[in-house]
């Protein structure tokens, strides 16, 4: 007998061995993995239908119940697996004959070992059924449950196996444990100390430093709370051992919310140039660069304040859904039909049946121009700041997204803006190759952001310190820190 393989962690996908099957109606997927679940368990048709059209009269109910039940019957049928069971009254899924992989990763969380947690992390691809919606609140209330428990048990493989690895094994290992824990939770303040204390085990100052500027971030925009005191002494242990100085620093105190922004007025009248200039129509493309700490973000903050609206985004799909554009329901619908069916690779929402195309390298070329038709129709409407934040980090198609969109601003009143630490782009191959498709653009201007002079470090400590300070001691204490921080404005900061 032909066994099926029905993934479900990370989106819906159903194959009996390398050949996939298609099921495309949201509710045949949507019933198979609610009966898959519980592999062996008979389910009523009556429950069922109320679980998947309880907003409809009980006949058409029962009907739309046969016509799913048909649908998934003839895939079976067809992979010659008797797996999907039809009884009179009662539906249910074989385990015997379909593999799951939820099923596998609770087995393998259960067991507890390394190497078991290990191949369970493996498995976790995404949340359960992710991007599959049918609009039916009985079963996404039961959806959402199923979720938020599968998260809770990867967190715990998570942090059971990254306590593992902290007693024995490659300190890089723990690493990449410890991001996967991150990506899922950035809350986890335990994991943003073991990486901070990882890095700096590695002799990764750099690295350490950036792990507690993302972790005060993430804190105040999530929770508007501070560090624990644990991690601010973690992170003061690493500045203080780095900076080979054990007394005269100030005593590192609550990370100030907003700083002034000193220094750095040559700067601030470019941003302002260039806002001017959108404005008039005239596309731009910004490349803002520099070393950690070096206060890219706190001038986007100042380009934010001063185009009045701006965009924070990451990933190109963060950013059309944050931006609120996929419910420009005129730009939508302003793009060719073949060309809408495009975007259901990046936004499976769109999509009536639920599935979402691969994307390969070899079809984005035209989803490229489908992206830069959509924000070329919304930039028609209003001026617009797209923000790409740590580019070195992105992958490859995103950059070339990047460089596309920006080739192509000509009069959109659009401004492009893209930043990327200094010290990262030796090892970021792709990122390089789009910086240098883009800067012999007219239109790209790039800007790299330079350490405070001591002169700025004093007038940063000074708009710093406590009111009611004696010039002499805020003197003193301005040489301190331009000792320790050689002019980085995070490092300046977070000491005072």
């Amino acid at each position: 007998m032909p066994r099926l393989s029905l993934r479900l962690l990370g989106g819906f996908h159903l194959r009996l061995e390398s050949r996939s099957l298609a099921l495309p109606a949201r509710k045949a997927q949507a019933l198979l993995a609610y009966l898959a679940l519980r592999p062996g368990r008979p389910h009523s048709r009556e429950s069922l239908t109320a679980l998947f059209w309880g907003n409809v009269g009980e006949r058409q109910a029962r009907q739309s119940l046969r016509q799913t039940v048909f649908r998934i019957r003839k895939v079976f049928a067809a992979a010659k697996n008797p797996g999907f069971v039809v009884q009179a009254e009662t539906i249910a899924v074989n385990a015997a004959a379909v593999d799951v992989d939820v099923a596998s990763f609770e087995r393998l969380i259960r067991k507890r070992s390394p190497a078991a947690l290990a191949a369970a992390i493996t498995l976790y691809e995404g949340p359960l059924l992710d991007g599959l919606r049918v609009d039916e609140e009985p079963f996404e209330s039961w959806l959402r449950s199923e979720r938020d428990r599968l998260r809770e048990l990867i967190q715990e493989a998570l942090t059971r196996l990254l306590a593992q690895q902290m007693k024995r094994g490659p300190a890089e290992t723990a690493i990449q444990t410890a991001g996967r824990l991150l990506a899922l939770d950035p809350l986890q303040e335990g994991a943003h100390r073991t990486l901070m204390r990882l890095f700096a085990r590695q002799g990764r100052r750099a690295a350490a430093l950036r792990q507690y500027q993302a972790c005060v971030a993430v804190l105040r925009k999530e929770l508007g709370v501070e560090p624990e005191a644990e991690t601010k002494r973690v992170y003061q242990e690493i500045l203080q051992r780095q900076a080979r100085t054990s007394t005269g620093a100030a005593r590192a105190g609550e990370p100030a919310a907003e700083s002034p922004l000193v220094g750095r007025e040559e700067e601030v009248g470019h941003l302002r140039r260039t806002l001017r200039e959108i404005l008039r129509g005239q596309g731009r493309v910004l490349l803002l660069t520099g070393e950690t700490g070096i206060g890219k973000s706190r001038l986007i903050e100042e380009l934010a304040a001063e185009a009045g609206r701006i965009l924070p985004f990451r990933p190109w799909v963060d950013a059309l859904r944050a931006g609120t554009i996929l419910s420009e329901t005129e730009a939508l619908e302003s793009l060719p039909r073949a060309w809408r069916g495009e975007l259901v690779r990046l936004f499976p929402e769109l999509s009536a049946s639920g599935v979402q195309p691969q994307i390969i390298p070899e079809n984005s070329v035209r989803l490229f121009e489908v992206i830069d038709a959509l924000i070329a129709h919304v930039a028609a409407r209003r001026p617009l700041v797209v923000v790409l934040e740590d580019l070195h980090w992105a992958d490859e198609l995103s950059l070339r997204l990047f460089s596309f969109v920006g080739r192509r601003l000509g009069a959109r009143p659009l401004l492009l803006v893209g930043t990327a630490r200094e010290e990262e782009l030796p090892d970021a191959p792709a990122l390089r190759r789009s910086l240098h498709e883009l800067e012999p653009e007219p239109h790209v201007n790039r800007v790299t952001l330079s350490s405070l002079s001591e002169r700025s470090t004093a007038g940063l400590v000074g708009a710093l310190a406590r009111a009611g300070s004696s010039r002499s001691r805020v003197a003193e204490l301005a040489q301190k820190v331009w000792a320790m921080s050689s002019g980085n404005p995070f490092v300046i900061v977070e000491t005072m």
